[in-house]
């Protein structure tokens, strides 16, 4: 086993029915020499990851642990709320969103809340698009400032239609228009008859970067819709601000 996995393994001993236990101990659990875990756990010891008690000889989860823990439950918190938005707009709105996040330079669904529209353009979570080619993806890289976005992206802008932004130039014109209009919007950009509507903030309790994408079949795109759906997702985002 390598460190990282007699740590993961060493750490899925603690619990709240057991949260101290022995050096021996958790040795012993995770069948791992000795020298070894003493080296692991003394690795976590001196990161925050656990705590001794000199007293007892005993280990519990430490500080950090903590920190992290607060960290992921704002996250699915906030992703919650999120979500409970999204399924009114739906509701009304009629059609399907998905939440995303940046992973690498691409853009990964979290979450998909369907509409009522028997017409619904679908992708799973954990599906992934070039963020240069969606209206959630510019509505995030709008967020940053041009050096930032611009590590968000390769150099040369991966071909995926004839109407996404094919290089960084034709990039920052879009999310200029995002930064004059308040609106991201998308027309075949990803695929040929289908088209979106997006925005992005920030996770009130990590600062990152969340995307919201509103699809529809490009031939139902009448103005009225695209206002339609642009006024659902800025209520949306007035909602979940007021929770920072």
């Amino acid at each position: 086993m390598s460190s990282l996995e007699d740590a993961i393994s060493i750490l899925g001993c603690f619990s709240l029915a057991e949260p101290s236990l022995s050096q021996a101990e958790l040795a012993r659990r995770t069948d791992c020499p000795k020298a070894t875990a003493s080296r692991v756990m003394k690795v976590l010891r001196e990161n925050g990851i656990l705590d001794f008690d000199p007293v007892t000889r005993l280990y519990t989860p430490g500080v950090r642990l903590f920190e992290l823990g607060q960290i992921c439950r704002s996250n699915h918190n906030f992703l919650d709320l999120v979500n409970t938005e999204l399924q009114e707009v739906c509701a009304i709105g009629g059609h399907t969103a998905y939440v995303t996040v940046f992973d690498g330079y691409q853009l990964v669904v979290l979450r998909m809340v369907r509409g009522s529209s028997p017409l619904a353009i679908t992708s799973t979570p954990g599906y992934r698009a070039w963020p240069h080619a969606t209206s959630n993806g510019r509505a995030m890289l709008a967020l940053l400032n041009e050096e930032e976005w611009k590590l968000r992206v390769p150099d040369k802008l991966p071909f995926v239609t004839t109407q996404a932004p094919q290089n960084h130039a034709e990039l920052l014109d879009r999310i200029r228009i995002i930064h004059e209009t308040g609106r991201s919007h998308s027309t075949n950009d990803s695929y040929d008859g289908v088209s979106s509507e997006g925005m992005a903030f920030r996770d009130p309790g990590t600062g990152e970067v969340i995307g919201v994408a509103i699809s529809y079949p490009t031939v139902m795109g009448t103005p009225e819709l695209q206002d339609k759906i642009t006024r659902l997702l800025a209520n949306m985002k007035t909602n979940l601000l007021r929770h920072k």
